[in-house]
C-alpha cells in the first residue's frame, strides 16, 4: 500500500492530495505503533522493505507540508515510524547512516536533513530521536556523523537549533543537548570545529559551555579539552577580534565597517559561550591543561580582545557627563560585547600559581592592561574588583612582575572639566604625589597614594 501510494501520486498536483495524505498517515501510524520496541515487527518491516517506503513517504509529504496540513501531519507520522523501526535495531541504524550520511551525494537530500528541516516540531523530534538512538554508545557511528559532509551539516543544524532555542525546559532542547553531549564525551566536537571554525558554530559552543558547567571535574576537562579543541577555540577568539576590529575601524562612531548584523550577532553568541567555557575550565585549572591552554594561543587572543574592547568601550565613571553609550548603531552593538570582566577573570584564573602564565601575560602587556582597569566603570560593574583579584594572581610569588609594577611612575594628571570649572586643579609633584589646589586660594591639599597605584 505504501509503495503503491508513493509511486502513483504527486502531492504537488494531485487534487486528492489531502485525502492521500490522510491515508498515508494512517498507514505510517500503524507501522509506528507496530514497530515500537518490538523486534519481531521491526524484522518483518525490514524484510518487507517498508523502510524504503517510509523514507519515500517522508520525502513526498515534507516537500509540500507548507501547502497541505495533512501532508505535514503525515510527515511527522512517517518520521516517528522510521525512528521506532530503528530503535535498538543496530543493523538498520548503520544502514541508514551509510546510505543517508556516508554515501549521500547531496546533503540536502538526506532523510535526516528532511526531518530536521520540517516546520513540525513532532517531525523534528522524530529526527532527533533517530540520531540519538543511532550514535548513542556507538563510537564509529558518532565519528561518521562528525567526519562526513552530510553528517557535519546535520550536526551543525543540531547545534544551531540548540543555540536558537530559548526554552531550557522544552523536550526538544533537552534532546538536542543529549545528542551534543554524546558528541562531546566521545571527543568528536573538534571534528565539527574544523581548521577554520565558523562563528555560526555558537550552538555547539553553547552546548560545550553547558557541559563544562555540569561536569566541572578536572579529569573530565583534561579528557575533553585536547590541543585540537583548544586551538579551535583560539581561532574562534581570533575571528571575533578581527570582526570587531572591522566593525569599529570607522572613525565616525555612527557608522560601521563592512560587517552584517547577522555576523555581529553570531560573534556575540560565540564570544559569550567561549568566555563562559574558558572561565569554567581555568578555575582551579590543573597543570597539564594549563600548559595546553598557554600553548594553544588562547591567552594571546584573550589579551588582544581585552585591549580592543578597552579601546572601543569607553569607561563610564560616576562623575562623567557621558553616562550612557551613544544611541547610534555602533553604540547599540557595543552593548553586546560587555565582556571585559570575564576576560580579566580568565587572565587571573590562568595566572594563579603559574609563573609561566604570569610571565607570558606580562610580556604581552596583559599586566599593564589589567592595571588600567582598576578604576570604576559603570558599564562594567565590579570591574575594579575583578582587576584587583587578577592582579594578585599575576603578582603572587613573581618578583619580576612585582618589580614591573613598582617601577611604574605617574606621568601626569588628567584635569576633570567639572573640577576645573570650579577653580580646582590637580598637579603632579617631583615625588609622584598628586597636589590639588583651588586657583583663588593658597590652601593646598596633598593627597598621598599608596605605592604602585
Amino acid at each position: 500500500l505504501l509503495a503503491s501510494a508513493n509511486s502513483n501520486i504527486d502531492l504537488d498536483i494531485d487534487p486528492l492530495a489531502a485525502v492521500w495524505s490522510d491515508a498515508l498517515t494512517d498507514l505510517c501510524m500503524f507501522v509506528r505503533n507496530a514497530a515500537a520496541m518490538d523486534q519481531s515487527n521491526q524484522a518483518a518491516a525490514n524484510s518487507a522493505d517498508i523502510v524504503s517506503d517510509i523514507i519515500s513517504t517522508i520525502r513526498v509529504t515534507l516537500r509540500c507540508e507548507m501547502t497541505y496540513p495533512e501532508a505535514k501531519k503525515c510527515g511527522a507520522a512517517a518520521g516517528q515510524a522510521l525512528s521506532n523501526m530503528a530503535t535498538n535495531n543496530k543493523p538498520l541504524q548503520r544502514q541508514l547512516m551509510e546510505s543517508e550520511i556516508r554515501d549521500c551525494k547531496s546533503p540536502i537530500e538526506s532523510i535526516y536533513v528532511y526531518l530536521l528541516a520540517s516546520t513540525n516540531s513532532k517531525t523534528n523530534m522524530a529526527g532527533l530521536m533517530l540520531i540519538l538512538n543511532t550514535i548513542k554508545d556507538d563510537d564509529s557511528l558518532s565519528k561518521l556523523l562528525c567526519t562526513t559532509e552530510t553528517g557535519q551539516m546535520l550536526a551543525g543544524r543540531v547545534g544551531e537549533m540548540f543555540g536558537e532555542s530559548n526554552d531550557d525546559e522544552a523536550d526538544e532542547k533537552t534532546m538536542l543537548y543529549v545528542i551534543l553531549e554524546e558528541i562531546i564525551q566521545r571527543g568528536h566536537l573538534t571534528l565539527l570545529l574544523t581548521t577554520d571554525p565558523a562563528l555560526e558554530a555558537y550552538g555547539l559552543l553553547n552546548a560545550l559551555a553547558v557541559y563544562c558547567n555540569e561536569n566541572p571535574g578536572p579529569l573530565v576537562r583534561s579528557q575533553i579539552f585536547d590541543m585540537s579543541l583548544l586551538t579551535a577555540i583560539a581561532r574562534i577568539l581570533t575571528k571575533c577580534h578581527d570582526l570587531l576590529q572591522n566593525v569599529w575601524k570607522s572613525a565616525d562612531d555612527t557608522e560601521l565597517g563592512d560587517v552584517g548584523m547577522d555576523d555581529i550577532m553570531a560573534a556575540h553568541r560565540s564570544l559569550a559561550s567561549t568566555v563562559s567555557i574558558l572561565g569554567t575550565i581555568t578555575t582551579d585549572i590543573e597543570q597539564q591543561l594549563a600548559v595546553r591552554v598557554l600553548d594553544s594561543g588562547i591567552i594571546q587572543q584573550v589579551i588582544a580582545l581585552l585591549g580592543l574592547l578597552s579601546q572601543n568601550l569607553p569607561r563610564i565613571e560616576k562623575a562623567s557627563t557621558a553616562s550612557t553609550l551613544p544611541e547610534t548603531e555602533s553604540g547599540l552593538i557595543k552593548r553586546l560585547f560587555m565582556f571585559k570582566c570575564s576576560l580579566i577573570q580568565i587572565i587571573g584564573n590562568i595566572s594563579h600559581n603559574n609563573t609561566a602564565a604570569q610571565n607570558l601575560i606580562r610580556e604581552l602587556h596583559g599586566l599593564a592592561l589589567v592595571l588600567d582597569h582598576m578604576r570604576i566603570d559603570d558599564n562594567h560593574p565590579f570591574i575594579k574588583e575583578y582587576a584587583v583579584v587578577a592582579l594578585r594572581s599575576l603578582l603572587e610569588n613573581n618578583p619580576t612582575s612585582q618589580a614591573y609594577v613598582s617601577d611604574m611612575e605617574a606621568k601626569g594628571v588628567v584635569q576633570d572639566p567639572k573640577l576645573a570649572s570650579a577653580g580646582i586643579q590637580a598637579s603632579l609633584d617631583s615625588s609622584g604625589h598628586i597636589s590639588v589646589k583651588r586657583e583663588a586660594s593658597t590652601n593646598t591639599f596633598n593627597v598621598k597614594e599608596n605605592s604602585g597605584t
